[in-house]
């Protein structure tokens, strides 16, 4: 498969293009950046969406150790990454949650699809999917209004 390269932070997050499931693919190393390269990265993955009407996110967080930095984690929660996103034309999230191992707090997961829905609102999907085959069954299949 070939996947084009977006951005890349060593020991942080690979983003990349994956046009088998016409998203963008963030893999996360770590979460956890005192500078600007979570930010970077978001933004970065967004701007490709929008330039080459890339619809689907992949954010796999699956074997990062550590979670987003507080000053991170309001930036997420804020007008300028909601407003990164919605500017984008994504319209089908997909998050990979932790792993166990870890060790992780994932008690936000419960409200992470719900949250997600509301802050990006009508025309938007989202799941939390660990299986590989789901992922491509979610961000492949058109939905009403779209070309088959």
């Amino acid at each position: 498969m070939t996947q084009v390269t977006v951005h890349r932070q060593v020991g942080l997050v690979d983003v990349t293009y994956r046009p088998d499931l016409n998203a963008v693919n963030l893999v996360w190393h770590a979460e956890y950046d005192e500078g600007t390269g979570v930010r970077d990265a978001v933004l970065a993955a967004a701007a490709y969406a929008k330039a080459h009407d890339v619809k689907g996110w992949l954010a796999d967080i699956s074997r990062s150790r550590s979670a987003l930095s507080p000053s991170d984690l309001d930036w997420v929660n804020g007008e300028e990454f909601h407003n990164a996103i919605k500017s984008s034309g994504l319209t089908r999230f997909v998050l990979v949650p932790p792993l166990p191992e870890t060790g992780q707090d994932t008690s936000w997961l419960d409200d992470w699809e719900k949250n997600t829905l509301a802050a990006f609102g009508a025309g938007v999907e989202a799941k939390i999917i660990r299986d590989p085959e789901e992922v491509y069954e979610f961000l492949t299949t058109p939905t009403r209004g779209e070309n088959a």
